[in-house]
């Protein structure tokens, strides 16, 4: 199933069918997990929008811009059939909060707090701190391959494109990196679900100071909107710049964050995660 069908799918409530080839590892690689859960909360939001039936006006359809969405990946999700159920928890004046659970099999396997806020009138405006590294042109570096056995199933609909930083496992002294990501195939409209879906493809970042393989997961990822994503915003071949830092690592455990910028240099999101090292 292409992404577009499932995020369909997911907004429309109840089950998604994820196909094997979204796999990382044994799971359901994360950044789609967050896409679905997105998108079925937002589909939630269109239904209440349209009260009684009767479709609502396009602006009051979509739900305010996303500020937040925290994932917490709580079992591993595997190829089939899992059941999306969005909630929506409160509808202020300017700021929406809901919550999505994903069950398969009966249990819970991911649950996200999605929060949304339409802009207000503020006099505090702080400009990004950290400027857009200079990575050059995105087709100047290949995107890296889809090998069967080797690579995360994923890639085969992930483009990811490394300049900086070291390949995992490679004893590197290195914890960070930096690159261009977007989707292979670009969507007919670009939304926030899609930026969701691309901003989990790279690594764990720390694992290329590891001189051998050892498995690895996300526990949480929190991705924040610093910039509305949109089909206005951003073009339909939705490429990103990208930088990650590790802050710590320690006892099994390390910490990441990281972030988006759009080709013209604005910063769209920062990513933050924990993950579990077992090596």
């Amino acid at each position: 199933m292409a992404l577009s069908d499932m995020l369909e799918a997911a907004a429309a409530g109840g089950s998604v069918e994820v196909d094997t080839g979204w796999t990382q590892g044994r799971a359901i690689y994360g950044g789609l997990t967050g896409a679905l859960l997105l998108a079925s909360v937002k589909g939630r939001l269109r239904e209440r929008a349209g009260g009684d039936g009767v479709p609502p006006p396009p602006e009051a359809a979509e739900p305010p811009p996303l500020r937040s969405l925290t994932v917490s990946f709580v079992g591993p999700a595997t190829p089939g059939r899992v059941e999306l159920q969005p909630e929506v928890l409160r509808v202020g004046k300017n700021v929406t909060q809901c919550q999505a659970t994903m069950r398969q099999d009966g249990e819970v396997v991911a649950v996200a707090l999605a929060s949304f806020g339409r802009h207000r009138e503020s006099a505090l405006t702080v400009a990004p701190s950290h400027p857009a590294p200079d990575l050059g042109a995105p087709d100047a570096v290949e995107a890296f391959p889809y090998i069967e056995g080797m690579t995360p199933e994923f890639y085969r609909f992930l483009e990811l494109r490394q300049i900086g930083g070291a390949l995992p496992y490679g004893g590197a002294d290195t914890s960070g990196l930096t690159g261009w990501c977007a989707l292979r195939e670009q969507p007919e409209r670009f939304r926030e679900e899609h930026l969701v879906a691309i901003a989990d493809a790279w690594p764990p970042a720390p694992l290329q100071m590891l001189s051998g393989f050892a498995p690895a997961s996300s526990l949480t990822w929190t991705l924040e909107l610093v910039a509305e994503v949109n089909a206005g915003t951003v073009a339909p071949e939705g490429r990103f710049a990208y930088e990650v830092a590790t802050d710590a690592a320690r006892d099994g455990y390390a910490h990441t964050h990281a972030m988006l910028w759009r080709p013209d240099g604005e910063l769209v999101a920062i990513s933050r995660q924990s993950i579990t090292v077992f090596g």
